[in-house]
């Protein structure tokens, strides 16, 4: 409930950090503090701390001095920044924070984490989920210190509940009003005419997810942090997530029923009744017996209804749960800004990571960062989409605002702030 907490925002300034504050200032939170190297936002509804995410003393003095119960940390370089800021910041700041959160009781930490933990630039990510082990051989010096930094986090979870209670957000792709990096480059494709080319087929699905999304699973993590998921609830199926595309019911036959559904709509009743061989009986509500979380039902008996797992000590992805083609998702944002041409020069893929590599290469040998890395190819071309089904059910997560509404809005923001500066949006207005 507003009130009871007394939150302190490290990165409270940032892209994701600042919607986290706003939604908790929304809500009605009277106690809402952030910390950050810069302060960029001025409100006489929130004390800022500023200071070195890498000095303890700054770090415990913000703790201190908010009085927190609970820490939401969003802080961290993008990830083209050198590898020494990366370390400093991810895992050395990481450290701090929990380190300061034990010595002053702080009772909740929440870390934003990625999804870039299970990145190589060799496997693919098709729907997977939690239970992959990390990467072995992380693509770049920023996954490598996010997996750093989210074993500091779960490592310090206090598994008996009494002291430290932790768990970690893996956003994906977020995108919306605010960001200062992505929208930035897919603009500048636009401006250079580059629209009209395409590296691989274009039949790799990619995970997009809203700032807003992303900032409510923050929140409700916080929320549910001493709470427990009951493991008789496993067995509940989820609704689709119909942001974007509306409803497109996948029919049931009697091998896949649709219970357990206590109050079933005429729809389902309908579609009971076609695929059913016999006629639709209310009490034969039968279970869904196997899901994403059979690793953790599987460990309790389903029949013990006091069975349940912790929310805390947990790591979640989060997404709009809407996958989508990758450049289908670039033509979107892209056609806000000007018309898209008729036909496309298609590239190989390997011909993209030579030429990030090169650039990766001339980089480092001239001190400036690279145009374009191995990195945004593998995003670019490879599938990397991801289940969010433990976030929706420990956490309660839900999408609220879809794919398209969500560039909507970006799109809009970024064309005032464009008209703010007297920048042109497109190649025929310069």
């Amino acid at each position: 409930m507003p009130g009871e907490e007394s939150y302190l925002i490290i990165g409270g300034c940032g892209f994701l950090g600042r919607w986290i504050v706003d939604q908790l200032v929304e809500r009605g939170e009277t106690k809402v503090a952030v910390f950050d190297i810069v302060q960029r936002h001025f409100d006489n509804n929130i004390t800022f701390f500023t200071g070195d995410l890498s000095n303890a003393a700054d770090v415990e003095n913000a703790i201190v001095k908010s009085g927190a119960t609970s820490i939401i940390h969003t802080a961290s370089p993008h990830y083209t920044a050198p590898a020494d800021i990366l370390e400093r910041v991810n895992v050395t700041g990481t450290s701090n924070v929990v380190d300061m959160c034990l010595k002053h009781n702080v009772r909740k930490l929440v870390y934003t984490s990625s999804g870039a933990v299970y990145l190589d630039g060799i496997h693919q990510l098709i729907s997977a989920d939690e239970r992959l082990d990390y990467a072995e051989k992380p693509l770049d010096v920023y996954n490598t210190t996010k997996i750093e930094a989210e074993k500091i986090v779960l490592n310090a979870n206090d598994r008996s509940g009494e002291g430290l209670l932790t768990c970690c957000i893996r956003p994906c792709g977020i995108f919306g009003p605010g960001d200062q990096n992505n929208i930035k480059q897919w603009h500048r494709v636009v401006l250079n005419g580059q629209t009209k080319w395409q590296i691989g087929d274009n039949m790799n699905i990619n995970d997009f997810t809203f700032v807003g999304n992303v900032a409510r699973a923050h929140i409700l993590a916080s929320d549910r942090l001493a709470e427990s998921y009951p493991c008789d609830r496993f067995r509940d199926p989820l609704p689709s997530i119909d942001l974007s595309v509306g409803e497109r019911r996948v029919p049931t036959s009697e091998a896949r029923p649709l219970g357990p559904n206590t109050s079933p709509s005429e729809k389902d009743l309908e579609v009971a009744k076609r695929f059913a061989s016999k006629e639709y009986d209310p009490n034969d509500l039968r279970p869904v017996l196997r899901n994403r979380m059979d690793h953790f039902s599987e460990q309790s008996n389903l029949e013990d209804e006091s069975a349940s797992v912790p929310v805390a000590g947990q790591a979640y992805f989060v997404t709009n749960g809407e996958p989508v083609y990758f450049w289908d998702f670039a033509r979107t944002v892209w056609k806000h800004f000007g018309p898209l041409p008729t036909s496309y020069w298609v590239l190989p893929v390997a011909l993209g990571y030579i030429v990030g590599l090169l650039s990766e290469t001339f980089a480092k040998i001239s001190g400036r960062q690279p145009g374009m890395t191995r990195y945004n190819i593998s995003q670019v071309v490879q599938n990397r989409y991801f289940s969010i089904e433990k976030s929706r059910r420990l956490l309660g997560y839900e999408p609220t605002v879809g794919i398209q509404e969500g560039i909507q809005l970006m799109a809009d923001w970024y064309k005032e702030e464009l008209a703010k500066k007297g920048e042109p949006e497109s190649k025929k207005s310069r």
